[in-house]
């Protein structure tokens, strides 16, 4: 049995790890990061073109930012999250200019939040992934069977995964991607987890997250994660698992492609998180994303314990971050 407040530090932990080093191979294709770095498991600076090239080694991006944004607002307050308080607190974060790291949906939804536009309408556009890389903390403090919380309660998973979505992402296919890697985490943070069980929490959370959300083209995400784990399970080799998610899932912007594929990083690494972060880096596209998503399901599956110390000592220094002070604030709103 692992300790409640070690899953949701491993979580924590997980997601900013796999954002700082996934910040050095972002958009770079899985050619590209052969040819110049081999395997990548360590920190090093972007490209001289990416815009954090100059920032210590270890920074976070927009990933964790905005999930810390998230478990702020979880850790406040008892109540359910709301689109109206997720947008004034994006629209406080950004009060001194948009992060260079922001995607297109968010980046769109910002100008028109702090523009005084509604909540409500200013996510109708945001397709990709953004909802999706910022969510944990609502599996952390949801933790339990997504499959029974997802008819329950209004503090539900998938009722706060909407809600986290609608300001910057809020049309169907967004808002799959969100409620899958929410209801992921729901189902890793429980005793008994297992790959299976969070790889249905996150099918279900998918299927019904579907139900949310401006119309939109969304592929059905759980049928693109019942393909990424099949390509995973017939893989020769790891290596060869992840090309085959790189080939045939796909790791760009849209969540049926970098969500599938990060829950194929989960199985492909057998649910260790450092082997699924270091998978994150090296597969290429959206890296930090992919690597933030996988290493924060298999943070809160394994623990905090499963984690590099040292590496994750040094994204907390350098982001003036403790894991455990916030863990233990989302532990206690654990129903």
């Amino acid at each position: 049995m692992i300790d409640p407040l070690s899953k949701a530090t491993g979580c924590l932990a997980g997601v900013a790890l796999g954002d700082a080093l996934g910040r050095a191979t972002e958009c770079m294709t899985r050619e590209q990061i052969r040819a110049r770095y081999g395997w990548l498991d360590h920190f090093v600076a972007p490209m001289e073109t990416h815009p954090g090239h100059a920032d210590p080694l270890g920074k976070i991006t927009d990933d964790t930012e905005q999930t810390l944004i998230i478990a702020r607002l979880l850790a406040e307050s008892g109540e359910p999250l709301t689109p109206e308080r997720v947008a004034a607190a994006l629209v406080e974060w950004a009060k001194d200019g948009l992060s260079p790291y922001l995607g297109p949906s968010t980046r769109r939804a910002l100008t028109q939040l702090r523009q005084g536009a509604s909540p409500y309408e200013t996510g109708k556009g945001g397709t990709t992934n953004g909802a999706a890389m910022r969510v944990a903390p609502i599996g952390i403090v949801h933790a339990g069977d997504p499959s029974t919380l997802l008819r329950a309660s209004p503090d539900a998973a998938l009722r706060d995964a909407v809600a986290a979505s609608i300001p910057t992402h809020n049309t169907r296919n967004a808002i799959q991607g969100a409620a899958a890697v929410a209801c992921a985490v729901a189902a890793a943070m429980t005793n008994d987890a297992t790959i299976e069980s969070v790889i249905a929490a996150a099918q279900e959370g998918a299927r019904r997250g579907r139900e949310f959300g401006a119309w939109s083209w969304a592929t059905p995400l759980e049928k693109r994660i019942e393909l990424a784990v099949d390509l995973v399970e017939r893989a020769a080799s790891p290596t060869d698992a992840l090309q085959s998610l790189y080939d045939f899932v796909g790791v760009g912007l849209d969540p049926a492609e970098s969500v599938a594929s990060a829950i194929g990083i989960v199985v492909a690494a057998r649910g260790d998180p450092m082997t699924a972060i270091c998978a994150g880096v090296n597969i290429g596209g959206d890296t930090d994303t992919l690597a933030a998503i996988a290493g924060g399901i298999c943070g809160a599956l394994r623990g905090v314990t499963a984690l590099d110390a040292a590496m994750v000592n040094q994204v907390a220094q350098v982001n003036a971050l403790d894991f455990g002070t916030i863990a233990r604030a989302l532990i206690r709103r654990v129903a």
